[in-house]
């Protein structure tokens, strides 16, 4: 902090002598199409905060340098840059701009940049593309808006974190997550607090080239999110706006599950209602359900799932009853003679879907404020508090009876709503034919799994206008939060002992974690123009601290019930850790931009990273950026073409390794002293590399189409894997390298579209389109298997040099006769075999008897071949977007498509087990169709990875919809002596429509955050549909 004190002196002191006389510069500003004067205009003095806008009359006033350029910007004109060049009279008619608003980009470059000027790939979504349906995150309100990026939530559990992915993978192992920056403060914690309704803007920067700027936490890219200031308003008005949504959450879909069973029925089964009454056991007198009976169920000759149960109850109906969501806003923004502000708050509830559990809460309290102290001086000040709330599904893993694992896996008869003997509801174990299942409204009931988080964060820009082209900003900004998990399971909380329920005699954990991070940062900005040449550049200092603090307690078996506390639990019975991190960081860099006629676009920068994360022999490295830009329209008149532009950049953005130990030695403790070796500390561990070449092309034609397209090559090298070590090295396990590299090749395309504009009908359509190919490169180490969570059940997915990202390996079963004929069994022809109806080679005659069986693919040894069977990256996906107007009425649709893609379904391989795969049910198929439970067991093959569970997870989805109406003015405008401004009255429809053939809940899975490579659906929690009625009110 010292150093950026004594810079940002200096720069001040720099500037005593450079201050200038100023001319005072009136003018008006019209309408080109139709000579009509403008109010609203904003009118700023380029590079710098200060500005005006245009009064009721389009007239304006304002005192600049001689040498001063105005920036003239008003919604649906295109922005014009004007000289002063010593006139005091500065008339400006704007043209209407043919696709909505010329958007103005400010990330990652040396300054402000209209969109026509842009050398890299950064895309803007204004508030007018998320505010008809706000997201439930700030994540979402990127999905199917644009090209090259993918938002995907890992589960659909409120308030989780989604993935985002720009372009292709960057990491082999580790997040893909890109770099988050809200009001210019790096975020440190989830996305998922970020009220989406204080937000102006996100801007997405792409690729290494276009986010050279951020240097070595930006290889997955960066998002800055700009949220709403008072900036615009007239001095002493100030507007307030209220929005209200009320909706309900449903599941979108329901598991295909068995509701029949192959076992013998007893001759008076039908007599029983309760339960299912079987041949070959005993039920005691007055039996309804649960334990207690004596035999063994016998199955049908046949071995056909056809019989009925006694009865069916629909328990995905009893778990997802589906809950509330809503919102409530009210926002007050306005200015008062120096000083602007915008100040909001959010009562938001995201219920979900199961039962007995309250999902997701956030309260959030935004207070954003500029002043200028002088023409010279001014402070922008952006400052969030949100408190949050989740409680989590109860249960175990789902490895180990997760809710979601006991819910399909319960037999359709069981009565779930059962007592238990002590009163309690929900029969623990309501379904005594299995060995593993609880009933998961009892641990939803029963257990509690909380998780609170507060979070403070602020941002402070302190700028001083030394010239009308030189000014200097000094900028802090910090994230405090702290998180508190509680996992409390009361004293008679049942658990399994064999196939009987005891008391747990109770469980608790505590997990405490705070995070403490600051940056502070020093710019020189430079904004000047030498004849027909536009030079813009920035000289910046960055350094950041980064604290984390984290402690957790578990016990078990509470000494004194409904006493959870740790007093209350034997010192033999608890166990606690503790850890604490610090990161430090310094960055230099320096961004040059120059233009030549507003045709000939340059821009090059160089940035210097030190962390501490980087290993000791490699603390320092380095990134840059050059790209170029030709417009072509402004040299050469196309008829029909507005603009056309061709660009290209190069540059290099790091990743830094993603854990404080890896570069360190670790070591396992056993009372306090070392006791085993795990990791080898690695002095010479280095950050990622991500170098990328893009090459773009971008053209607006006949004032109503705007297109873009762009192919980027992306080489990360120097990948960080956990490499496996021989015994002679010393005894260590492992040790993070920097082992490995990927290549991602990227097709981005975009079309926006006025395709009707009329005084009281609009339609506006934006289409994107991405293609992305990931490939491993480099490894040096063995090719090995992994998997999501990290589970040796869960490794389907194999790292190979010279393979897809994201391959899935295992066994494939024969499907051609061609394919049998090259692994026949000795004493067999080609003869004895045919293909079955699903389309499997099987022994000749055997079809729907139990000797029906698939026979594995074999390699050229005669062994079961581990073989290549599906690839998780989709061949292309599309999102299309449409906004209508029509007299006060709007109707807003976005829909995105994905095509290809594989998912393995580990669900529908459990269910298989457990005889409740849909697939099974044979009731009511003709004979000659149905298939034994040997036949369907052949393929579970013990949860053995194979290629039946492989399936294609291509989507069609409706994401957002919207009806909406403005009432007009004169509707209310004697109501409450005029003091409303707008009504606006809306229903709101999210996650509507799925089309698809994928058989679980959603084709949309991942089982981890911060990867979508690992496509892996294995009982989570299913994604949702929310239908909801809105009210906005505007003072």
């Amino acid at each position: 902090m010292k150093r950026i004190l004594i810079v940002f002196g200096l720069l001040l002191l720099m500037g005593a002598s450079l201050f200038g006389q100023q001319t005072r510069v009136t003018g008006t500003v019209t309408d080109a199409s139709d000579g009509s004067t403008l109010p609203g205009v904003s009118v700023a003095i380029r590079g710098t905060t200060q500005g005006t806008v245009t009064d009721i009359n389009g007239r304006y006033e304002i005192s600049v340098q001689p040498d001063a350029v105005l920036v003239f910007s008003f919604i649906g004109m295109t922005t014009q840059e004007v000289q002063v060049q010593g006139r005091s009279v500065i008339n400006v008619a704007l043209v209407p701009e043919m696709v909505g608003l010329e958007e103005v980009i400010v990330s990652g470059l040396a300054a402000a940049t209209p969109r026509t000027k842009l050398a890299v790939s950064i895309e803007r979504v204004g508030e007018e593309r998320i505010s008809t349906v706000p997201a439930r995150s700030a994540s979402g309100a990127l999905q199917g808006k644009v090209s090259g990026v993918t938002v995907m939530n890992p589960t659909g559990e409120p308030g989780g974190s989604s993935t985002i992915l720009v372009r292709g993978a960057t990491q082999i192992a580790g997040s893909q997550n890109p770099l988050i920056i809200v009001d210019g403060a790096i975020l440190e914690g989830t996305l998922a607090d970020i009220n989406v309704n204080d937000i102006e803007s996100l801007e997405v920067v792409k690729g290494a080239s276009a986010s050279a700027m951020f240097g070595s936490r930006a290889g997955n890219g960066v998002i800055v999110i700009t949220t709403k200031r008072g900036k615009g308003a007239r001095d002493g008005v100030f507007n307030i706006s209220v929005r209200n949504e009320f909706g309900m959450n449903q599941i979108a879909k329901k598991y295909d599950l068995n509701q029949s069973h192959a076992y013998v029925l007893a001759d008076d089964w039908q007599n029983f209602s309760e339960f299912t009454k079987y041949a070959g056991v005993t039920y005691p007198a007055g039996y309804a359900g649960g334990p207690g009976f004596s035999g063994s169920r016998i199955i049908k000759e046949s071995n056909y799932m056809d019989n009925p149960y006694a009865r069916v109850f629909d328990h995905q109906a009893d778990m997802f009853p589906g809950n509330s969501f809503y919102t409530n806003y009210v926002a007050l923004s306005g200015s008062q003679g120096r000083t602007n502000f915008f100040t909001s708050f959010e009562n938001f509830h995201e219920g979900g879907l199961l039962f007995g559990t309250d999902g997701y809460d956030r309260n959030s309290f935004r207070v954003n404020v500029d002043h200028r102290f002088s023409d010279k001086l001014s402070l922008n000040a952006s400052n969030l508090y949100v408190r949050s709330h989740t409680q989590n599904p109860g249960g175990d893993s789902k490895y180990n009876g997760g809710v979601f694992f006991n819910l399909l896996l319960m037999t359709p008869d069981v009565n779930l709503n059962l007592e238990n003997p002590d009163g309690q509801p929900h029969l623990f174990i309501p379904d005594p034919w299995e060995a593993t299942t609880e009933n998961p409204l009892y641990n939803l009931y029963k257990q509690q799994n909380l998780n609170e988080r507060s979070r403070l964060i602020g941002a402070y820009n302190l700028k001083y206008d030394i010239a009308s082209f030189l000014n200097v900003e000094a900028k802090y900004a910090y994230e405090n939060s702290r998180t508190d998990v509680t996992q409390y399971n009361p004293y008679d909380t049942y658990q399994r002992a064999g196939s009987a329920a005891v008391y747990s005699e109770g469980y608790l954990y505590k997990f405490n974690s705070k995070i403490f991070s600051q940056t502070a940062q020093a710019t020189v900005n430079f904004d000047q123009t030498f004849g027909l040449f536009n030079t813009r550049a920035k000289f910046s200092y960055l350094v950041e601290d980064f604290r984390y603090d984290a402690f957790s307690s578990s016990g078990s078996k509470f000494s004194v019930a409904e006493l959870p506390t740790f007093n209350a639990i034997s010192p033999a019975n608890k166990t606690s850790s503790s850890s604490q991190e610090k990161i430090l960081a310094e960055n230099l860099f320096g961004i040059l931009y120059v233009d030549y006629r507003d045709k000939y676009i340059f821009d090059g920068m160089i940035r210097r990273d030190g962390s501490s994360l980087f290993g000791e022999n490699e603390r320092y490295k380095n990134y840059f950026r050059v790209s170029g830009a030709w417009r072509i329209s402004q040299d050469i008149d196309i008829p029909g073409i507005d603009e056309l532009k061709i660009r290209s950049a190069y540059g290099t953005a790091g990743q830094r390794p993603h854990l404080f130990s890896m570069q360190y030695e670790v070591m396992g403790l056993v009372g306090g002293t070392p006791s085993s070796k795990f990791q080898l500390g690695n002095k010479n561990l280095k950050p990622s590399k991500s170098t990328e070449m893009e090459v773009g092309l971008n053209v607006d034609f006949l004032r109503k189409f705007r297109f873009e397209a762009v192919y980027s090559i992306t080489n990360t090298d120097d990948q960080f894997l956990n490499v496996p070590l021989a015994s002679h090295l010393g005894g260590w396990s492992y040790q993070w390298q920097n082992a490995g590299a990927l290549e991602a090749k990227v097709i981005e395309a975009s079309l926006g579209a006025i395709v009707i504009d009329r005084s009281d009908f609009n339609w506006n359509m934006n289409l994107v389109f991405d293609k992305a190919v990931t490939k491993i490169t480099r490894l040096d180490v063995p090719a090995y298997q992994t998997g999501p969570q990290g589970q040796e059940a869960d490794k389907v997915f194999y790292i190979k040099e010279g393979e897809y990202f994201g391959v899935i390996y295992g066994n494939d079963w024969v499907r051609t006769l061609e394919q049998m004929a090259r692994q026949l069994p000795s004493g067999t022809t080609i003869a004895d075999y045919v293909i079955n109806s699903d389309g499997y080679v099987i022994r000749k005659g055997t079809e729907g008897t139990v000797n029906e069986l698939p026979f594995k693919v074999l390699d050229e040894n005669g062994n079961v071949a581990y073989t290549k069977i599906g690839n998780t990256q989709p061949d292309f996906k599309m999102g299309l977007s449409n906004s209508l107007t029509f007299k006060g009425f709007g109707l807003y649709m976005l829909w995105e498509w994905k095509n290809g893609g594989d998912v393995y379904n580990r669900s529908a391989q459990w269910l298989t087990r457990d005889d409740r795969h849909g697939m099974m049910d044979m009731a009511g198929k003709p004979e000659n169709e149905k298939k034994t439970i040997q036949y369907f067991k052949a393929f579970y093959d013990v949860n053995n990875v194979n290629s039946f569970w492989i399936e294609d997870a291509s989507f069609l989805k409706l994401r957002e919809v919207a009806l909406y109406y403005d009432m007009p003015r004169e509707m209310f405008a004697n109501f409450a002596k005029g003091t409303f401004k707008g009504i606006r009255i809306g229903v709101v429809g999210r996650n509507l429509l799925t089309i698809s053939n994928y058989t679980g809940y959603d084709p949309e899975v991942q089982t981890t955050e911060g990867t979508q490579f690992f496509a892996y659906d294995f009982m989570g929690y299913p994604n949702y549909r929310t239908f909801s009625a809105s009210l906005e009110l505007k003072f």
